[in-house]
């Protein structure tokens, strides 16, 4: 079998697999407003209940970490990647044809959020796999693809959805999600993912490897501090993403400005990762300070955007900088995952972190919802979000504190592959 080298040939198409998977993967992530708005029109339930179906997608994009590295080391990321996509085109195809928001919660919120996850995770880590001197740069190429998705996608799904409904809407969507069967027929095995799998099962049985890279994980104290930035952060983030359509249509958005904010978001998201991969690539920048000072920037925009909802182009400078700063967690944690565990335990260490961020994800679409059907206001629930942000910022920093010995990764050629 041909494996592929770090930072060249092969490595350079599956980070173009991986940005086409993180295009799909990212309008359903970062445009869940639309889905959001679809159901509320389909099953007019309260913005609680259908809070529920966005929340518990979302949080298993990252609960589903576990199970995706679990994949990965039994059948490699080609094989997760395809099961995912498959998963997710099944579940979004019935939740086209589902008459009741039960269903719905089953089918889009359950299963569709576990493909996605699986998909989400392997494309993720996968690029730990094939990159090493430019890990950072290919990582904020093919997370730029999240912020694309939504920008291309938003306005065309808004129209699908104008014009063919809820079931044409979802049909579509299903139709796009099969693509990533492609995306994972070219994930060719690299040799560090092939050698870290053999690292992990030699002189081990498989009960007790699982035992023995849990407590890896679970006791490294600097990533656990990750792990918790995550959450917070993720209450916030999506708190915004799914409720932040809504509550710009209460205050003089049209339904197509809405969708133009996401748009405008996306592009946004875009730039910005590409620009932190290229930064936090030299030595000389540190990601723990950029990833505390971006995100704690964005808290303070997030509280201050109640006082400026109702201007138009207030609402397209928060876009601008929501995109920018969410999703720059994920241009980094590949990096510090591998700083943090080791090449041996970083599919356990991302899908570690992932789970986490899943619980985050999970508290915060629901946590407005609670907060309006219980005689709140957006504007509180914006307030809540922005500190959310900048105590997941300030949690991330304090890892710096308990940092110990990094972890070097192996150079290729001393890495010996027996097949």
């Amino acid at each position: 079998m041909t494996f592929t080298e770090p930072d060249q040939g092969w490595a350079w198409i599956i980070l173009i697999a991986s940005f086409t998977e993180h295009f799909i993967v990212g309008f359903s992530m970062y445009a869940i407003g639309l889905f959001h708005i679809a159901f509320l029109n389909k099953f007019n339930a309260t913005v609680s209940l259908t809070s529920w179906i966005g929340a518990v997608f979302l949080s298993l994009q990252g609960l589903s970490g576990p199970l995706a590295s679990f994949c990965i080391g039994r059948w490699g990321c080609r094989v997760t990647m395809i099961m995912g996509s498959l998963l997710l085109t099944l579940s979004v195809v019935i939740t086209a044809f589902v008459q009741h928001i039960i269903l719905a919660f089953l089918f889009f919120g359950v299963l569709a959020g576990l493909g996605v996850g699986l998909m989400y995770s392997t494309g993720y880590i996968v690029l730990a796999f094939n990159f090493e001197k430019q890990r950072n740069i290919a990582t904020g190429i093919a997370v730029a693809g999240c912020g694309i998705g939504p920008f291309v996608l938003s306005p065309i799904y808004q129209m699908i959805h104008h014009e063919y409904g809820y079931n044409g809407f979802f049909l579509l969507f299903g139709g796009l999600s099969f693509n990533a069967c492609v995306v994972g027929a070219v994930l060719r095995p690299s040799r560090l993912e092939v050698s870290s799998r053999i690292a992990r099962t030699k002189k081990r049985t498989f009960d007790k490897k699982c035992c023995e890279c849990d407590l890896t994980v679970v006791k490294n104290i600097p990533l656990l501090c990750v792990c918790i930035s995550g959450v917070f952060l993720n209450v916030g983030i999506f708190l915004v993403y799914l409720h932040f359509p809504t509550y710009a249509m209460e205050n003089s958005s049209t339904e197509i400005e809405v969708s133009w904010y996401l748009s405008i978001a996306g592009i946004s998201s875009c730039v910005g990762r590409v620009l932190l991969g290229m930064a936090t690539n030299s030595e000389d920048v540190s990601e723990d300070i950029v990833y505390f000072g971006t995100y704690s920037i964005l808290g303070g925009a997030t509280i201050l955007l109640p006082l400026f909802i109702k201007f138009h182009y207030a609402k397209i400078f928060y876009s601008i900088l929501l995109g920018a700063i969410s999703g720059n967690c994920y241009v980094v944690i590949n990096t510090i995952v591998l700083r943090l565990t080791g090449p041996n335990h970083v599919a356990q260490g991302t899908g570690y972190v992932m789970a986490y961020i899943g619980v985050g994800t999970l508290i915060g679409p629901p946590l407005a919802g609670f907060i309006i059907d219980n005689g709140g206001s957006y504007a509180e629930s914006f307030v809540i979000a922005g500190l959310s942000l900048i105590f997941g910022a300030f949690i991330e920093l304090c890892s710096v504190c308990f940092k110990t010995d990094t972890y070097k990764i192996p150079q290729t050629e001393d890495i010996d592959i027996y097949v």
